[in-house]
């Protein structure tokens, strides 16, 4: 069987990875900007977990309990200033062997959390969590449902890759069809990176002037079938 997340974090990004998976006209889920990592160098891998958290903090808890060692914690909350995880769910991730997190909204115990090593994605901190909010604005959530992280749709099992780029969501169906062409892409990418350290010019090696010229003729053509014709990829 194959190991994605030992793979991913070995060999490639989530740039490459979605680059991919456009390439294979395979779907992937983008959220939208602002997912970042705690630590800019740790990159996550794993199968969802879903928490629609509704600032309940038991719910969060029950997905933390009830996930696998390799799981991402993916948790989904409403716009409510409150820390959704710190250093004691942390803790228990670890102990777990948890993948990390990603928290559509708000952590705390930030220093901690990067001391653990444990990959976090998240939209920023907050000091006080989920218990200091006013019952009025929380609800009681929901573990292992259809959840929306960032505009993007997950579902249980649905796998999860994060790095210093942001976060993407992919079907497990697809992936051994997306990092066939992730490996392709890598080699193209480092065989043309050593030519331009060692002089060539990068439009040279896209044949930059033969697709302007092209383009001057055919206002529509397309610069991604340009690169394929010619074995390139960026």
């Amino acid at each position: 069987m194959t190991d994605y997340a030992d793979l991913f974090r070995q060999s490639y990004s989530t740039s490459l990875l979605a680059d991919s998976a456009f390439r294979t006209g395979i779907s992937l889920g983008l959220p939208a900007p602002g997912l970042q990592p705690l630590d800019r160098a740790s990159k996550l891998a794993g199968p969802a977990v879903t928490v629609d958290a509704q600032t309940d903090l038991v719910s969060i808890l029950d997905a933390v309990h009830r996930a696998e060692p390799g799981d991402v914690v993916v948790i989904s909350n409403q716009s409510v200033p409150a820390a959704l995880m710190g250093d004691l769910i942390g803790t228990e991730a670890l102990r777990k062997g948890l993948a990390g997190f990603v928290v559509d909204g708000l952590v705390r115990d930030t220093v901690e959390l990067i001391a653990m090593g444990l990959p976090v994605f998240c939209r920023g901190s907050h000091p006080a969590g989920p218990l200091k909010v006013p019952a009025e604005l929380k609800g009681i959530g929901e573990v292992g449902g259809d959840i929306s992280v960032g505009g993007a749709s997950v579902s249980p099992g649905m796998w999860i890759f994060g790095d210093a780029d942001g976060v993407i969501i992919l079907d497990e169906n697809g992936l051994d069809q997306i990092v066939e062409a992730a490996e392709a892409a890598r080699q193209q990418e480092e065989a043309l990176a050593q030519e331009i350290a060692s002089g060539t010019a990068l439009g040279d090696a896209f044949e930059l002037d033969e697709f302007l010229s092209q383009r001057r003729s055919d206002p529509q053509a397309n610069f991604n079938a340009h690169l394929t014709s010619i074995n390139r990829a960026i």
